[in-house]
């Protein structure tokens, strides 16, 4: 057991590991949808915002991991945090692999409106033009 539950470092993982079954539910739920069509579109876009705030939420445990004070933890407990968030970021990075949402992508889909179709879009655009 990481910690304690006021930690805002295990509260942010928590949050970030439930997303993540989040995230593996919704590409579960996929396959039962049609191939083609305004649903899976709107599914498919939903992964992928999904997938972009994941991507923010990894982001900020790093920052929250490397502004723990030394010695507040043992570094056991540090390299626990640390082996646990590189395991968060691997499925993540696999996600975002497979729905085509890159590091760029994420960055450039938060300076937008969250519509998902605007998004769908940009990530679209993103890939044919290879921008």
């Amino acid at each position: 057991e990481m910690a304690s539950s006021s930690d805002p470092w295990m509260k942010e993982y928590t949050e970030a590991s439930k997303l993540v079954d989040d995230i593996s539910s919704m590409i579960a739920d996929r396959s039962s949808l049609p191939q083609s069509g305004p649903e899976i579109m709107r599914h498919t876009s939903a992964i992928r915002r999904k997938i972009t705030i994941l991507g923010t939420r990894l982001d900020s445990l790093v920052t929250l991991l490397s502004r723990i004070p030394p010695k507040s933890l043992t570094d056991k407990e540090m390299h626990k945090r640390q082996d646990a968030l590189s395991n968060l970021k691997s499925k993540a990075k696999q996600m975002g692999t497979s729905f085509n949402v890159s590091n760029f992508a994420n960055r450039f889909i938060l300076l937008l409106s969250t519509e998902p179709i605007v998004v769908f879009v940009c990530i679209n655009a993103h890939l044919l033009l290879g921008a």
